[in-house]
């Protein structure tokens, strides 16, 4: 991932009506922990945030955190959490995780999902993207910035699955299980309806097959 610095500062005041002013003036409430070291609260500048993660394919990013008044004023983190107004989208908080260059962590990278698949071009399925972000555990600087699924040979009925990402990404290690689905391709709606309307035919046409052979064994036995 690109080495992204966020400037922020430390804070005091707590509680809703602080967090409330807080947003008002255009800034966010956070908090820095980990390492087993004393949570510090932050103020994190809105428009450098959002113009952040404007820019990014995934809100689980590597930044170095620059943090005004603190001992040690760069320090690398991890955006754990990023808290949303259900209505509005706004950002009401963000919780940061300090980690090391050295240490394993586990982190979301988001799938990308490159060309068209065979049986949506050729013969009008339609693609279902199935988990858009995956779990991994690797260092921090060898944490991708997005994973490529190639679904240009994909036909209808086809699905792809974690396996399928773990044998294109060997050298990563996905915390996910196998059998998840990353995209499958479905019958086009019509063909989907046909196929249930050819099955309901051939249901009633052996229930009237079944009437026909009844009656023509009570006429015999007459």
């Amino acid at each position: 991932m690109k080495e992204i610095r966020l400037k922020t500062y430390s804070r005091e005041d707590t509680g809703k009506k602080s967090a409330h002013k807080l947003r008002k003036e255009g800034e966010i409430p956070g908090i820095l922990y980990g390492h087993k070291q004393e949570a510090r609260k932050l103020t994190v500048p809105e428009h450098d945030f959002w113009h952040i993660l404007h820019n990014a394919t995934t809100e689980h990013l590597i930044l170095h955190l620059e943090v005004e008044g603190a001992d040690k004023s760069d320090t690398l983190v991890l955006v754990r959490d990023v808290q949303h107004h259900p209505l509005t989208g706004a950002i009401l908080h963000v919780d940061f995780q300090r980690i090391s260059r050295d240490e394993s962590i586990k982190v979301g990278v988001p799938i990308i999902l490159t060309g068209v698949a065979k049986g949506v071009k050729e013969f009008g399925g339609v693609m279902d993207h199935g988990m858009r972000e995956v779990k991994v555990m690797t260092t921090p600087t060898e944490v991708p910035e997005s994973l490529e699924v190639d679904v240009s040979d994909l036909q209808i009925g086809q699905t792809l699955f974690i396996s399928d990402l773990k044998k294109q990404y060997s050298h990563i290690e996905f915390l996910d299980d196998d059998k998840v689905s990353l995209v499958h391709i479905s019958p086009p709606k019509k063909l989907e309806i046909s196929l249930e309307e050819v099955a309901a035919a051939a249901a009633e046409e052996e229930v009237a097959e079944g009437e026909v052979e009844e009656e023509g064994e009570k006429g015999d036995e007459s």
